[in-house]
């Protein structure tokens, strides 16, 4: 998957009615914190980093562009509005390519409808898993195959399509539970165990 490309402009921060400006114009105002480098202030396009955030999520690598000159970066965090989810600020973290980054990836099921029945459902223990590893070899995505449960009773982090991977370092317990089928009782089974 191509990594997303995101258009920033340098920002004059002097002032609240700047900000309101900015937000007004349908940009939003954000940070790139760079290691050994000045903070950089930043508006962006709320319209263009939603498409982004929707197609990628919010745990992968962005090129941020500025004035034609590229850096990779990823999300620290986003501010939301209380009322209508509207995007108040973002916080980009600049890539080294020398250092390895921690990052939280939201794990992906796959072949969910392969295994899945009227009576019985996969049910997640953990949402997302958090790694080590340089920047050039971040997943776009971590995923798990629903299909294994045909095999065994639980899916583990060590059934994670990045377990083998040997750039990346899973930063938890290789045996916790991700994933397991919960069985719906029918009605009939229920009222006979009830007589």
């Amino acid at each position: 998957m191509a990594t997303p490309v995101l258009n920033i402009e340098l920002r004059n921060v002097k002032g609240k009615n700047k900000v309101l400006k900015t937000r007004r114009s349908g940009n939003v105002p954000g940070v790139v914190y760079s290691r050994g480098e000045k903070t950089k202030e930043i508006s962006l396009n709320e319209r263009e980093m939603e498409k982004i955030l929707s197609r990628y999520g919010q745990s992968m690598k962005i090129a941020l562009d500025l004035e034609g000159k590229r850096s990779f970066a990823i999300i620290k965090e986003i501010q939301r509005g209380n009322i209508n989810n509207e995007i108040l600020h973002m916080d980009f973290q600049t890539l080294d390519e020398n250092e390895k980054i921690k990052i939280q990836m939201p794990i992906q099921i796959i072949n969910r409808e392969e295994v899945e029945s009227s009576v019985r459902f996969i049910q997640m223990n953990i949402n997302e898993v958090e790694i080590q590893t340089y920047p050039k070899y971040l997943p776009d995505k971590v995923e798990l195959d629903a299909i294994k449960l045909n095999e065994k009773d639980v899916l583990t982090i060590e059934d994670l399509d990045i377990a083998k991977n040997e750039h990346i370092e899973i930063l938890e317990d290789r045996e916790k539970v991700v994933a397991s089928f919960a069985h719906i009782s029918s009605r009939a089974e229920v009222d006979k165990e009830e007589v």
